[in-house]
């Protein structure tokens, strides 16, 4: 097990504080480090307002992407979607297949085969496209396609690219580009993931459309309809890992509130499958519950499993959907542990490595990526984990938050046939497998150069110390004002030093969580942290009487519709050994 360093995260001054008199401490440092500055910000902070989302006409492609649509739909033209096979790629099409739909659209979805077809559009697939509709819409994909796209275009069909990810120097020659990120786009958040961005463009659609309002009539009309949307919006931004701050924030915190009572049969299958409770409006259940199980389809199956589920209107249809998708969840998380367990005589020996490689050619290529982030985050080190599909070798890499991994792939660009990504995460093909020694050498050298020892102890931020007397139902509820948490918006984690442990619990399925009760010297109030899935972690550092420090999220526990406060465990530090109370 790797020891972690915590670091408390920026103090406020105590002018801030004296700002934020009516607020508790724990609280108002939140805000500082989430960097609202004035309590009128705070406010607005704690309750974003639905009608704060921007114009979507603020794109400055939007007008001619929605009047080629609805001219399409008005001559009856045959449109496709094609969308891509993650979580984002699947709600995407969800989206606007459904507000195309709804519109009158004679309108089909085209997902890829991560394997067969890759990522975005792909040549092989154009000449189907051609002929066949009169109009391809991408959304979460195609702002790099730029000969694909041109194939389609002097193959007489007509092109609306949809995207959030980053563009080249030169654009899609399209009717029209819709994507944030484009230079000199004009719609003010920069953020939105394909979701995001297939939902701007319904609610523009919705609002130009001159729509049958008995088609709306159970949604409240045709701005309703937009707002039930958001659920499938919420999916796509928790699922692609967004950041929750602007728009997203928004997004997410009703997409939530309209996933409480979704009208999708799909999601409510998927959830009754799943066990899950959607009316806690959590961003838990996006993350870690749904998300994984739409994206299983994409890794181990075909995507179109995770799209019909959404979009289908029959009931027995998505209840034998859920539960074909929740099987082939189960089978991803089976190979995975499998796959894990095979490869770690490639990790061990190379022990003392800045970076590490894994090369297995049974991995199925949907699950690489699971993989590296797995072998990451428990080595905290960077990571390239390749398969054979076909006669290519390809990978996926994941690293940690001090080594740009896509910058290294760029210097070993001569080897790759395909490759791209972020700084901590990037996917590749190389371009025959007898360049996969060089491939690592180059990679290698790459990391041991720049990867300083320090940068492999792994960090806990840390938003503040707490006092257990601090940790009431009362401050836990005023946290809960920060959801929806994620990415830009952390779940707070706070600091409780010199517990002494009084009672220690093996939990679950196979004895794998932690539970501890845990008091303050001066305390006979004893705590409760639960560690979900740390037994194997702290088993021997750990034991009844044992002072610790330890890093926790609070939380509150509902049982039997009883309240108190249970905190999950980040990370424990022992202090000293005590032997009797």
């Amino acid at each position: 097990m790797i020891d972690k360093k915590w670091i408390i995260t920026g103090e406020p001054d105590e002018a801030f504080l004296k700002r934020f008199a009516d607020h508790h401490p724990l609280v108002a440092k939140l805000l500082y480090n989430r960097g609202v500055k004035e309590p009128n910000e705070a406010e607005v902070f704690f309750q974003p307002d639905y009608k704060q989302l921007a114009d979507p006409f603020l794109f400055k492609d939007m007008g001619k992407a929605v009047d080629r649509i609805l001219a399409a739909i008005g001559k009856k033209e045959k449109i496709v979607i094609h969308g891509d096979y993650d979580a984002d790629g699947v709600t995407s099409s969800s989206i606007l297949f459904t507000t195309l739909k709804a519109l009158g659209a004679e309108v089909s979805v085209f997902l890829p085969h991560r394997e067969e077809d890759g990522y975005g559009i792909n040549k092989k697939n154009i000449s189907q496209f051609i002929g066949e509709y009169d109009l391809l819409i991408t959304v979460d994909c195609g702002i790099t396609n730029i000969d694909e796209l041109a194939m389609l275009k002097s193959g007489g069909l007509d092109a609306i690219v949809t995207d959030h990810h980053e563009p080249l120097e030169v654009l899609p020659d399209a009717v029209a580009v819709i994507n944030p990120k484009v230079k000199d786009e004009t719609y003010p958040f920069k953020y939105l993931c394909g979701a995001g961005v297939a939902y701007k463009l319904a609610v523009a659609l919705l609002q130009k459309a001159a729509v049958d309002e008995s088609v709306f009539v159970r949604y409240g009309g045709a701005e309703g309809f937009a707002k039930w949307l958001l659920d499938l919006a919420a999916i796509g931004t928790v699922a692609d890992i967004m950041p929750l701050v602007g728009e997203n924030r928004i997004i997410v915190k009703y997409g939530l509130k309209v996933l409480a009572q979704t009208k999708r049969l799909g999601l409510k299958a998927l959830a009754e499958v799943a066990g899950l409770d959607l009316t806690r409006e959590e961003t838990y259940a996006i993350a870690f519950q749904i998300a994984p199980r739409l994206n299983a389809a994409g890794r181990l199956h075909h995507a179109d499993l995770a799209f019909q589920l959404l979009v289908t209107e029959e009931k027995e249809t998505a209840r034998l959907l859920a539960a074909e998708l929740n099987s082939v969840n189960t089978g991803r998380q089976k190979v995975t542990d499998s796959s894990m367990n095979r490869v770690r005589e490639q990790l061990e020996a190379q022990e003392g490595q800045k970076m590490l490689f894994v090369y297995d050619k049974d991995i199925p290529s949907g699950i690489v990526g699971l993989i590296a982030g797995r072998i990451s985050d428990e080595y905290y080190r960077p990571v390239m984990v390749m398969t054979m599909v076909g006669e290519q070798i390809v990978g996926s890499g994941r690293s940690i938050e001090q080594f740009d991994i896509t910058k290294a792939l760029f210097q070993a660009s001569e080897f790759l046939s395909r490759y791209g990504g972020h700084p901590q995460a990037c996917g590749f093909t190389l371009n025959s497998p007898e360049v996969l020694e060089k491939f690592k050498h180059v990679l290698l050298e790459a990391a041991q150069g720049s990867i300083i020892d320090d940068d492999l102890v792994p960090i806990v931020e840390i938003d503040a110390m707490a006092q257990p007397g601090e940790l009431t139902l009362g401050l836990v509820k005023e946290i809960d004002k920060f959801a929806p948490f994620g990415e830009g918006n952390i779940k707070p984690k706070f600091w409780i030093k010199n517990l002494q442990i009084t009672a220690m619990d093996k939990l679950g399925n196979g004895e794998k969580h932690l539970r501890l009760m845990a008091k303050a010297e001066d305390s006979y109030v004893a705590l409760k942290f639960m560690g979900f899935g740390m037994v194997d972690r702290f088993k021997d550092l750990i034991a009844v009487g044992d002072k610790i420090d330890l890093v926790a999220e609070i939380g509150i526990n509902v049982w039997n519709g009883n309240e108190s406060v249970e905190s999950r465990i980040v990370d424990i530090k022992k202090v000293s050994k005590r032997v009797s109370f």
